[in-house]
């Protein structure tokens, strides 16, 4: 009996420290004890007359999960494993190999090595079958599990056996794991002489030492203009994201401040003594996928009139989430804040509150309401970045489309390196290409028209470039390649040809109508 209680006692301490939480979403308590009381009432229903025996801990994960998902949807519990993979993926580094795997046709596949890492080192090539980990096949297996058994300590060793187009016999893979470091900044370069172009995938530990690297080596090449390419980065750290505007805006300028409901949420950023400034032309482009990060680097160029934000409106996700250990290896995400531009523009695209909601919003921004950039110019609020020009990306067209996502311009460069052994840097010239794919792909039994393939073919042509340049010169020769075949960023340069200095950009931006910044 003791022991009963002693258990009631336990599970009503638990359920007071996650009310907390709880309060706002068991509405019809009154106060956080008796929603604690009330948890720990159908708790203990559940636990004693559900007809089957309950896992405790599932349980309880559930009910946290179902408080939070009455929040917003970045409000999260993170597993062990889950909080795991986020410091990974806001720390940039972790024990492993060097190689992006996916499952394709049921097996585990390289679609490239990382340059520089063991696994590169060893020879390991993109469309790589790894048939075996540890002489267990890999037939079946998950993603999770993939990771699993090749992320390890540095130092330790482990063999994959690899099934390669065009080589009889399998072969077997020794590899010592080492710290594999995720570039944040993947690619930059020179485009039409004097324009700079650099490409930001996430704001991890080093994105702004990699940004600081990139453009000065592009300063060393003579750049006069830049194009800073946020398309698809969903973003990361806040203190990064500080640091890589401090590189184009100047010292003292606020980058962007936070609005919570503790007091020591209320603040604001303000770049610092070794901010560079700059007044070359630049613009940030971004899509409907640059978020947080990606969009306070936008929201302080555009409002402090760095430059100009191009492409689509961005997707609104203004919050910053606390994560905040607990006990059993776990974590809560929580949101605690917002952010604002410069100019006040919330960055958070608010939805209106409902019943279900614990939460109901009560600072919806209107997409029409006229902010201003610090030399005047009109910005408009509702949520997101909206571009000073917008521009439409081109669509693919759908044989593409079905070929990419059916995996077949993959398996084609794999084909193609494993056929053509001295394959030079004009390899796309051949007309003969363009022909062999066809063929390839009907020998596959892919289904199309004449028609459709003569409509898709310039795209074509530029994925399978792109992707036979990946694995025989690697991600940078790739990146080289797609940048021919991208309307969006054709535009982009075709606009910065034309402006000399940022006056002249400001001044094309304006021949645009106000429905840019609007939609």
């Amino acid at each position: 009996m003791g022991h009963i209680r002693g258990m009631k006692l336990g599970l009503i301490v638990t359920a007071i420290g996650l009310a907390g939480i709880a309060s706002m979403v068991l509405a019809r308590a009154t106060n956080p004890i008796e929603s604690a009381m009330l948890f720990n009432e159908v708790l203990k229903h559940i636990r004693d007359d559900y007809v089957d025996e309950v896992d405790l801990d599932k349980l309880m994960t559930g009910a946290i999960r179902g408080m939070l998902n009455t929040l917003d949807p970045h409000s999260q519990y993170l597993t062990p494993k889950q909080y795991e993979d986020l410091m990974v993926s806001t720390h940039g580094s972790f024990g492993g190999l060097g190689i992006e795997i996916d499952i394709r046709n049921g097996w585990l596949t390289v679609i490239a090595p990382i340059e520089g890492t063991p696994a590169y080192r060893a020879g390991i090539r993109g469309g790589d079958r790894i048939v075996k980990i540890e002489g267990r096949s890999t037939r079946g297996i998950t993603m999770t599990e993939a990771v699993q058994k090749l992320r390890g300590p540095k130092g330790t060793k482990v063999t994959i056996t690899i099934q390669r187009e065009g080589e009889p016999e399998l072969i077997d893979y020794t590899i010592t794991r080492d710290i594999i470091k995720i570039k944040s900044v993947p690619f930059s370069t020179m485009i039409d002489g004097d324009i700079g172009y650099v490409r930001i995938a996430a704001f991890s530990d080093d994105t702004a030492d990699e940004l600081r690297e990139a453009l000065a080596k592009l300063r060393n090449q003579g750049m006069k203009k830049l194009i800073i390419d946020l398309r698809r980065n969903t973003g990361g750290l806040l203190s990064q994201a500080i640091e890589v505007s401090e590189q184009f805006v100047k010292p003292g300028q606020v980058i962007v401040s936070t609005k919570g409901r503790r007091r020591e949420q209320n603040r604001i950023y303000r770049a610092g003594p070794r901010a560079k400034g700059g007044d070359y032309p630049l613009v940030v482009l971004v899509d409907n996928q640059s978020a947080s990060a990606s969009e306070i680097v936008a929201g302080a160029i555009q409002d402090l009139d760095r430059g100009l934000v191009v492409g689509l409106s961005t997707f609104g996700k203004g919050t910053v989430q606390s994560v905040m250990r607990l006990s059993g290896g776990g974590a809560l995400k929580l949101t605690t804040a917002k952010y604002y531009t410069p100019s006040g523009r919330n960055i958070n695209k608010d939805e209106e509150g409902s019943e279900e909601s614990a939460i109901i919003r009560s600072d919806v921004s209107d997409s029409n309401h006229v902010y201003y950039t610090i030399g005047g110019r009109k910005v408009y609020g509702g949520g997101g970045i909206k571009p000073d020009i917008k521009i439409e990306p081109e669509e693919m067209p759908k044989i593409a489309s079905r070929l990419a996502r059916e995996g077949l311009i993959f398996e084609y460069a794999v084909h193609y390196v494993a056929t053509h052994k001295d394959v030079g840097p004009d390899f796309g010239e051949d007309p003969g290409l363009i022909t062999d794919f066809k063929s390839f792909i009907k020998d596959k039994e892919f289904e199309f028209t004449d028609a459709e393939f003569e409509d898709g073919k310039d795209f074509l042509l530029i994925m399978l470039r792109s992707e036979i340049a990946r694995k025989i010169w690697g991600d940078e020769a790739a990146y080289e390649i797609s940048i021919e075949g991208d309307s969006q960023l054709q535009k982009v340069i075709d606009i910065m040809e034309k402006a000399n200095t940022l006056s002249d950009l400001f001044a094309l931006a304006a021949t645009y109508s106000d429905e840019s910044q609007k939609n």
